[in-house]
Order: C-alpha cells, then sequence, then structure tokens
C-alpha cells in the first residue's frame, strides 16, 4: 500500500501540490483549488487527532464494507463523495497559506512516523491501521 510514511511518495504529493495554482481548474469534484486545499488539511487535522468526528451510525453498520472498497481501495476515489460538514469550507485561507499548512501537515508523516496519528477511530471505518490512515 502507498502511504504517505514512504519518503518518495511524501516528496511526490508535495511536488503536486506545489505545481498547482490559484487558477488551477478542479479535477477532483465541484471544490475550487483553495476549498480542495483547505479540505485537505482539514482532513489531515483529522488524521492528527486535532479535530474529531462525529462517528456515522450509517457508517459503522450498513455502509462500512462498501465504505471500505471506496475509502481503501487501489483506485482514486469516486469524484463528488459527500464529506463531514466540518471538511467542507465555503471561503478559504489564502492559496499560498493553505500550500505551506498542507506541506507541512504531509511532512510530519516522515517527522514523526506513526505517532503523528490520532488512536480515534475513524468516523465511518471504525479502527484503521496507521497505513490505512496515510495512504
Amino acid at each position: 500500500m502507498t502511504t504517505l510514511f514512504d519518503s518518495t511518495v511524501n516528496r511526490d504529493i508535495c511536488t503536486r501540490i506545489r505545481k498547482l495554482n490559484p487558477s488551477s481548474k478542479p479535477v477532483w469534484g465541484k471544490m475550487n483549488v483553495e476549498q480542495m486545499l483547505a479540505h485537505l488539511y482539514l482532513s489531515l487535522q483529522v488524521n492528527f487527532g486535532e479535530i474529531e468526528l462525529k462517528r456515522s451510525m450509517l457508517g459503522i453498520s450498513f455502509l462500512r464494507s462498501i465504505s471500505r472498497r471506496i475509502l481503501l481501495g487501489r483506485k482514486p476515489f469516486p469524484r463528488h463523495l459527500p464529506a463531514d460538514k466540518k471538511l467542507l469550507v465555503k471561503e478559504a485561507p489564502g492559496f499560498s497559506e493553505l500550500v505551506g499548512k498542507v506541506e507541512h501537515a504531509i511532512r510530519m508523516y516522515i517527522e514523526k512516523g506513526h505517532a503523528v496519528l490520532s488512536t480515534n477511530p475513524h468516523n465511518i471505518l471504525g479502527k484503521i491501521t496507521p497505513e490505512e490512515s496515510a495512504f
């Protein structure tokens, strides 16, 4: 499994983020580039335990196996998946600030290893491994 704990993968992701610019066209769904970066940064904060999301009873019971395939599978995420409201922003901080925050958060996977991750269960998947959390 490819994860952010791998220094090559980590570096490649940071490089891709640095290639974005404020006028980058969305290929990830409806969000503009600032909203996408803010969403990514908030998602990383969830992984680090800085933001806690409510557990989804529907996800915990009925959708867990389907969600596991979608969220942890080898294919890219499908477009327009729903996201927790805490991970959505209408107005994001400046582009440059967001790029710096996201890069710093991604580098934390290399600098701190598994210790960077929260032990809180995933809001839909429940207990997952550090590698599953950092794919």
